[in-house]
């Protein structure tokens, strides 16, 4: 019996060690693709964008702009104009998102730039890859943008229908179908001769911080000081719903694998539970001599920690291994003809780390309690009849 308690005891051990460096690598994995996708989204959208509650376009857009950068001057604060327009290229046509803005803001598409250069006139225009793949278009290329505005007049007899023309200066890949399949940036004396309103118009304001988990303290502060007519939403509201699914995938994989760990501390206390049967003459004789039940139920608590914890240990060494090894030797590549990215994306997530192992050493604790009870209260007389 003694042997098989020690089977099962190691048992136990690999079972937590291997749980805990499941835990560990699983959120890690999580956690790397989740960074990627806010840089994904961070390379087209702001950390924070200001709408109108009331129309389409930002009323008093310059007061709001002036206010927020007094609070925080190191922000970058760019006005554009947002709208859907049809593009016409090679006889094709295709449903497009326009966002137009500052020329020297278009210099943050720079790093998404997948051919071509910046628009360098207001006739110049970027497009997303998936967009050039509907029209056909290159760099050079001639594309005719419609507006909702002009299709209207035009259906109700108000005049002709009115085009603007803008050459195709590079084409974006941004790795986001929504604005790879629909973006066209332009600037913003062109949206405002398309969708036939003022230079000045200004449909949202992009805020841009020193950092992303800036956007956050920069939103709370808008939503607390602009007026009702205002709303504020960060990256992460521009894109909640997946965002929600990656947080909802984390914290169930997070909660599944502890599975992993709980289970295997059931080992430990039938490990316990098979050593104190065992060691029942063992435990009375103890008794007998005088010793204090609280010394037992120590050993007993000590020896399913040593157990836990050991296993914790090594699977928390194990799992870090792994994610370090990961970050600087790529052992996992990835095609980058099918995936965003060349390696398997991981950043070692400490959160879950501390959590794991102060679950596992607490269950490992609270696993040692039913048998250190039942060793406190052994019968003497029964343990010792046969003796």
């Amino acid at each position: 019996m003694i042997q098989s308690s020690g089977i099962i005891a190691l048992l136990g051990l690999f079972g937590i060690m291997i749980g805990v460096a499941a835990v560990i690598c699983v959120s890690s994995i999580f956690l790397g693709f989740r960074q990627l996708f806010e840089e994904l989204m961070l390379r087209v959208d702001p950390h924070v964008r200001v709408l109108s509650r009331d129309g389409k376009y930002l009323p008093a857009a310059d007061s709001l702009a002036n206010a927020i950068l007094q609070t925080f001057p190191d922000a970058t604060i760019v006005p554009i104009i947002d709208g859907r327009a049809v593009a016409q290229c090679h006889r094709a046509y295709h449903v497009v998102h326009i966002r137009a803005t500052d020329g020297a803001a278009l210099e943050r598409l720079r790093g998404v730039i997948l051919v071509g250069t910046i628009p360098r006139t207001d006739r110049e225009a970027l497009i997303g890859a998936g967009v050039a793949e509907r029209l056909s278009a290159l760099p050079g290329d001639t594309v005719t943008l419609l507006s909702p505005e002009a299709l209207h007049e035009a259906a109700l007899g108000l005049g002709l229908l009115t085009t603007v023309n803008v050459r195709v200066a590079g084409i974006i890949l941004t790795n986001d179908r929504t604005y790879d399949n629909t973006l066209v940036a332009v600037t913003r004396p062109l949206a405002s001769q398309l969708f036939h309103c003022s230079p000045e118009a200004t449909t949202a304001l992009d805020i841009f911080g020193t950092n992303r988990h800036r956007g956050d303290e920069i939103a709370s502060h808008v939503r607390r000081t602009i007026p009702p007519l205002y709303r504020a939403l960060t990256w992460k509201d521009l894109h909640r719903e997946m965002y929600s699914v990656m947080e909802w995938e984390r914290g169930a994989s997070f909660l599944l694998l502890s599975l992993i760990v709980l289970l295997a501390v059931f080992n430990i206390a039938a490990m316990l539970t098979m050593t104190v049967s065992s060691k029942q003459r063992d435990i009375a004789i103890l008794r007998t001599l005088g010793a204090d039940p609280t010394v037992i139920v120590r050993i007993i608590q000590y020896h399913g920690l040593l157990v836990g914890t050991t296993g914790t240990v090594l699977g928390a060494m194990l799992g870090i291994g792994l994610c370090i090894g990961q970050q600087q030797y790529h052992w996992i590549m990835l095609d980058p003809d099918h995936f965003v990215m060349q390696e398997l994306p991981i950043a070692l997530d400490w959160i879950a780390t501390v959590v794991v192992i102060a679950i596992s050493i607490g269950a490992s604790f609270l696993a040692a309690q039913p048998s250190a009870r039942r060793a406190m209260h052994l019968p003497i007389a029964e343990s010792l009849r046969f003796e």
